[in-house]
């Protein structure tokens, strides 16, 4: 597979991903997180947000897999060096988040071949709101 190139400045935006109750409830089994502002619908209308909202690492995990689909990544990747992540606000259950992404550092490692590439991301819901940011660093085979 063909990969896209990159290079700093680069400007993305993922596709799109609808968050629904399945997800939520998938991704507490998978991790074992059943704290009720996500699983209990009763608990969840007494909270400030008046309903269950997606693990914010449900929805930071949805951004990063969203990114895969662009074709930045793929075989390129080697591994995960770093996440700095910060959740703005609620991701709600029908929530339609996408991601605006920009390459903003690539960089020589001390192993010939490699390449330390960080990606800043803004994870937008259906309304433009800002609902997380972050950073991901991750080791690349230099192009």
């Amino acid at each position: 597979m063909s990969l896209r190139p990159i290079e700093v400045g680069q400007k993305l935006v993922t596709p799109g991903r609808t968050i629904g109750e399945g997800d939520i409830h998938l991704f507490a089994g998978l991790v074992g997180d059943f704290t009720p502002i996500h699983v209990d619908e009763a608990f969840a209308k007494a909270s400030p947000f008046g309903a269950r909202i997606a693990h914010g690492p449900l929805a930071m995990s949805t951004a990063i897999g969203m990114l895969t689909q662009t074709g930045i990544l793929g075989e390129r990747v080697i591994g995960l060096v770093n996440l700095n992540w910060d959740f703005c606000g609620p991701v709600r259950i029908g929530d339609t988040i996408r991601s605006r992404v920009e390459i903003e550092q690539i960089r020589a490692t001390s192993k010939a071949g490699r390449n330390l590439a960080t990606f800043a991301f803004e994870v937008i819901n259906q309304d433009e709101a800002i609902v997380q940011r972050g950073r991901m660093r991750v080791i690349v085979r230099a192009d």
